[in-house]
């Protein structure tokens, strides 16, 4: 997959440097990054390939004029106030002025043309000038809704190439949403990427929608959705939007043969790492081993004797005592007699 998709994405990307438009470079970059995550590539060449991106951008950043005055101005937005810095700073102007509750739907003043660009690049300081700052993390909230769902679908998708599509396009909607809202609010340099679904603009919105499709249509090849579809849930949504029924995925017979051999080697391995059974110990029943009869020493061979002799002795007297006992006893029946 390396080979087709990263000479391509460089193409691509170069053919936008030179027209130029950093912020489309910015968009593709994500988007490329995306795929290279989702197609499994390696953590350490994954994180080469950010830190390379990051490199490009920050040297494409100061190369030209422009670009040089807009990250000056990010840097110090009161070097220049009235020329490089303006609109960031009525970009902040208008987000102070909405408060916490804002001054309404429609009752801002920063839009009457002292932000420039306020429809599109700026909105975000559109809303939080009327919505204040609820209406700000209302719309994070959105995003955060619509990036957990997009991940959770491509979670849940069987089929590679669709989660590949799936989690790139929420990565790419969520990763403009943060560049935009970071340079209105002051953490990134401007970059012209607008806001999803909310600037003005509409190629941006058809991308947009289009992405958004493409997620839907994953969320019904799940295996749930399409086991419950087929089951007949939802027949009169289908049959109104005359939508066919998703077919279950297939893996192809080489996906299937690859997935079976590592499989196969995986628990090759695991049994190998497994450490062997310990052998059975001998019963107690069984005949311990043989042992040869040590040689006594002096002191233990006198020590023996000793006890032998002891013992003898104690047999003797008690022999004695025993016919002495019967004397007597013979002594005493003839006395009766």
């Amino acid at each position: 997959m390396l080979v087709p998709l990263v000479p391509a994405a460089l193409i691509a990307l170069v053919l936008i440097v030179i027209q130029p438009d950093l912020g489309q470079t910015v968009s593709l970059s994500i988007i490329l990054l995306a795929l290279l995550w989702y197609a499994g590539l390696p953590l350490k060449v994954f994180l080469s390939s950010v830190v390379a991106a990051v490199l490009a951008a920050a040297i494409l950043a100061v190369s030209a004029g422009y670009r040089s005055d807009r990250v000056k101005a990010w840097l110090d937005p009161s070097a220049d106030p009235q020329a490089t810095g303006y609109q960031s700073r009525q970009a902040r102007f208008a987000l102070a002025q909405g408060g916490f509750f804002g001054q309404g739907l429609g009752q801002g003043s920063a839009k009457w043309h002292y932000l420039p660009n306020a429809h599109n690049d700026f909105i975000f300081a559109i809303i939080g000038e009327e919505l204040g700052f609820v209406g700000c993390i209302g719309v994070l909230a959105l995003f955060g809704v619509f990036a957990y769902t997009a991940m959770r679908i491509a979670r849940r998708s069987a089929d590679p190439f669709l989660r590949m599509i799936t989690a790139t396009a929420g990565l790419w909607m969520i990763g403009q949403s943060f560049i935009n809202i970071g340079y209105v609010i002051g953490l990134l340099p401007v970059t012209g990427i607008q806001l999803p679904l909310i600037s003005s603009g509409g190629t941006s919105t058809a991308t947009a929608l289009f992405f958004i499709g493409l997620i839907a249509n994953a969320a019904r090849h799940e295996p749930e959705a399409v086991a419950a579809l087929r089951a007949g849930s939802g027949d009169r949504m289908n049959r109104l939007l005359r939508l066919p029924l998703p077919e279950p995925y297939v893996p192809p017979r080489i996906d299937a043969a690859r997935d079976r051999l590592r499989a196969k080697s995986a628990a090759q391995s695991a049994a190998a790492a497994r450490p062997q059974p310990e052998r059975k110990r001998q019963s107690a029943s069984a005949p311990g081993p043989k042992r040869t009869p040590r040689a006594r020493t002096d002191n233990e061979a006198g020590h023996h004797r000793q006890v032998q002799q002891a013992r003898r002795g104690s047999a003797t007297r008690a022999s004695g005592r025993s016919r002495d006992q019967s004397r007597t006893a013979g002594s005493r029946a003839r006395s009766y007699r």
